[in-house]
């Protein structure tokens, strides 16, 4: 028996040429978990590739510095971000809640694909982009990911700020 590619037959398969390295070539899924720093070059790529579509700022650094990375999605020729209604969305938020950061990283992929697509849910991106902007913070918590992506993972619940009565 045969086995078959993952991923539905058909779909769309567009990848921003410099992100496939963290996306599957089948199906244009996004690859498991991924670690903070490269969690951020796929952002970086996604930004250099749809720079129309998708700008990359630093919101600060966390309690260990690393940055804590915001997307603005928007169709910049319609106006700027800060006059269209927003919506926001963010992910790992509490230090082991990986899938939250992969949740977002697959709506970034669906909606900056789904954006050119001629199809019912592309006019759907399109209009979504082209009228509003989506902030999207994937990982708010980098250092708890790195402490639960590490080879000897730890689970915490919140931060690696140590609590004042630690």
């Amino acid at each position: 028996m045969r086995s078959r590619p993952h991923g539905r037959r058909g779909h769309n398969r567009f990848t921003p040429v410099t992100a496939r390295r963290h996306v599957c070539s089948t199906c244009s899924a996004l690859r498991p978990v991924l670690p903070s720093r490269r969690a951020h070059h796929l952002l970086q790529d996604y930004a250099a590739a749809l720079p129309d579509l998708v700008s990359l700022s630093s919101l600060g650094k966390s309690w260990e510095g690393r940055d804590i990375w915001l997307l603005t999605l928007t169709n910049q020729a319609t106006g700027p971000d800060t006059d269209k209604p927003a919506f926001w969305v963010d992910g790992n938020i509490h230090a082991a809640e990986l899938t939250a950061c992969t949740a977002c990283l697959y709506w970034l992929h669906a909606l900056v694909t789904g954006y050119g697509a001629a199809s019912d849910v592309g006019g759907q991106v399109r209009q979504l982009l082209d009228t509003r902007v989506v902030y999207m913070v994937p990982r708010l918590n980098p250092d708890g990911a790195e402490l639960a992506l590490a080879d000897k993972p730890r689970h915490i619940r919140s931060a690696t700020r140590p609590y004042p009565f630690d």
